[in-house]
């Protein structure tokens, strides 16, 4: 059996507690779990947003037996409603946490009360009249179930709320900080009391009021929500509500688990909120956190960040530095078994825009340019790391999204699905087997961006090479015969002569001119005279051999130019050029036949040898064949 969650933020305490409880019962019971997850509502722009919240499209619902979804941790209202769309079209059972939606089972915890009663305590034990409030993302749901109750509390005491006084963050301190820059240039006496939707906005609020002058909470009583860990740890205390997250998972699975097994469950199941009141808003809260823990947690977090942030650093400089998709591969694989993770799976897309020339990784159909944003149906693994080795896998449907290979025989085991993608770009998913780093890093999620920014600056450079590389082509080469033109020809020329003086062969130049171009561009037009020329082109190339050079020289004239010719060599590459010929006007189906008048001259080659005398050699040569026909041809009319 596997049940898939969906869940933004894994790394946040609340989000943490509450997977804590689900997977504690599901391995328990011998579950797989597939947790797909994302940290979109951090970022700015609307398309890295895009290409986070791509994740929750890549399950197959169909092929789970039921689904756990955290809809209020994912901040965008259309992946939402896709999701629950794509949910309930699947059939599978699922359940809903916080956020009651048609068809779902649904466990929540309950906001009001908690912070009800946060603000009730403010306003009779600590007289606060005038209020700010930082709320959560504008729409999310339970952010607004915190600022509603904040609103009610403040009516059913009749304390007016100046609407100016509401700032919309993203739960993370910056925006507590930015918060209390934007009240503090509002006009009038600054809040009594700040209410924070969560304890990191709040602590962001905490140093911002520091740095303004103002104590806390002598001065400005300050409330947070969520009870984490920095919260209660930190001086002053802070003032909070603490929800049964940890119970929160742990119903939801076992509900979900009745529920499949057919037992009788309940439609709604709401857990309840407790506040908290501490030192922040001025009270003395005896209940003790736990030293020794505490000091641990401490100690094992800096240990934590000191030494990602080398491995951040470091890969990043390195995985930007990779000249290849397959030098960028080894970078990768490198820094996993640093972090040694029990399990990682790079899985790539296989997409129209190859990172790599191996046949293995790269695609041969071509997909527009919206289906770049998208998963793409087929997937490859080129980083598979298991029990301390790696190895790759190549192309597998991307429903399935791991081979069967690597799960067949799973039981009580977890993996954490995570985007990867620049901008709104999709380039695949990384997976975590039995692994808590999500969970646990406030850093593994910026390892994942490196990797990101580097597949971008590879994909770059790689369309900055195509670029270059056909600005060559169209500087050397003749865009109509794809032959070289005049200055390919002359850039390569003088190795050919040099080469064969220091050889001592002689030098063949062969110079053809087009017979009759003039008519047919008269007779049928300009493209089928290039049509012509092209066709002249075709038949030269296929002749050709190794080491020739051959240009079109003018509108309808080509040259040739080869060293270690005799003037047997040179009369049978005549005849193989006058054979391709004689092919082409059997099968080509034209009204006209193709036709060309050729010469050639062999010299000796010396140093700064003038490459256009060689050439008027030749062509002179040709003009004499070119005006021998000419006089044939007035003989047969004169005899007729």
């Amino acid at each position: 059996m596997k049940i898939a969650v969906l869940v933004g933020g894994l790394r946040f305490d609340s989000q943490r507690r509450i997977m804590n409880g689900i997977l504690e019962k599901a391995i328990e019971d011998g579950i797989n779990v597939y947790v797909f997850t994302c940290d979109a509502w951090t970022y700015s722009t609307t398309y890295y947003s895009q290409g986070e919240t791509r994740i929750f499209s890549l399950p197959n619902f169909s092929d789970y037996d039921a689904v756990i979804f955290h809809g209020d941790t994912v901040y965008d209202k259309n992946v939402i409603n896709e999701v629950v769309r794509m949910i309930i079209e699947s059939k599978v059972p699922c359940i809903s946490l916080n956020v009651k939606y048609p068809g779902m089972l649904y466990v929540g915890m309950e906001n009001d009360s908690g912070l009800y009663e946060i603000v009730e305590h403010l306003i009779k034990i600590h007289y606060a009249k005038k209020f700010a409030f930082i709320a959560g993302p504008e729409g999310n749901s339970d952010s607004e179930g915190r600022y509603n109750s904040f609103r009610k509390a403040l009516a059913d005491y009749n304390i007016s709320f100046d609407e100016q006084y509401i700032y919309y963050g993203d739960y993370h301190p910056e925006s507590g900080n930015k918060a209390i820059d934007y009240f503090y240039e509002l006009k009038g006496a600054f809040p009594d009391a700040v209410i924070a939707a969560n304890d990191e906005m709040a602590l962001g609020a905490f140093y911002a009021l520091q740095e303004k002058g103002y104590d806390v909470p002598k001065q400005v009583l300050l409330t947070g929500f969520d009870h984490a860990f920095v919260g209660r740890n930190h001086y002053p205390r802070i003032t909070t509500v603490e929800r049964p997250e940890t119970e929160l998972g742990r119903r939801a699975y076992e509900k979900l688990k009745d529920y499949i097994d057919g037992k009788e469950v309940s439609e709604d199941e709401i857990l309840k909120s407790t506040p908290i009141f501490t030192e922040s808003c001025g009270c003395r809260d005896d209940r003790p956190e736990e030293e020794k823990e505490f000091r641990s947690k401490i100690i094992k977090d800096k240990l934590h960040v000191t030494s990602y942030s080398e491995i951040i650093k470091s890969s990043s400089a390195d995985f930007t530095g990779a000249p290849t998709y397959e030098q960028l591969l080894v970078e990768i694989k490198r820094y996993i078994q640093i972090i040694d993770p029990q399990e990682f799976y790079l899985c790539m897309c296989v997409v129209n825009e190859p990172l790599s020339v191996d046949g293995t990784f790269h695609v041969t159909e071509s997909r527009k340019l919206e289906e770049l944003t998208k998963y793409s149906p087929e997937i490859c693994i080129p980083v598979v790391y298991r029990r301390g080795k790696f190895e790759n896998y190549g192309r597998f449907e991307v429903e399935k999204l791991l081979p069967e290979v690597y799960t067949a025989q799973d039981k009580g085991k977890f993996y954490t699905v995570l985007p990867l993608h620049y901008q709104e770009r999709c380039y695949g998913y990384c997976i975590l087997g039995n692994s808590r780093l999500m969970m646990d890093s406030e850093l593994f999620h910026l390892f994942i961006m490196n990797i990101n920014n580097a597949l971008e600056n590879l994909r770059k450079q790689n369309m900055l090479n195509s670029m270059v590389q056909r600005l060559n082509r169209m500087w050397v080469y003749d865009t109509l015969t794809g032959v070289f033109n005049r200055a390919g020809f002359f850039k390569f020329a003088p190795n050919v002569i040099k080469e064969a003086i220091s050889k001592g062969n002689k030098l063949f130049v062969l110079f053809l001119d087009l017979d009759g171009l003039k008519s047919i561009n008269d007779r049928y037009g300009h493209d089928e005279g290039d049509s012509f020329i092209r066709a002249m082109g075709n038949v030269l190339s296929k002749v050709r051999g190794h080491g020739e050079l051959l240009m079109r020289y003018g509108g309808d004239e080509f040259v040739m130019m080869a060293q270690d010719f005799t003037k047997e060599d040179a009369d049978h590459y005549i005849e193989r050029i006058q054979k391709g010929i004689d092919e082409y006007n059997a099968d080509s189906g034209k009204p006209y036949l193709l036709a060309a008048s050729i010469g050639y001259s062999i010299v000796e080659p010396y140093e700064n040898m003038d490459i256009e005398d060689l050439i008027e050699s030749a062509d002179r040569e040709m003009y004499k064949v070119k005006n021998e026909k000419k006089r044939r041809k007035g003989i047969l009319s004169t005899e007729q």
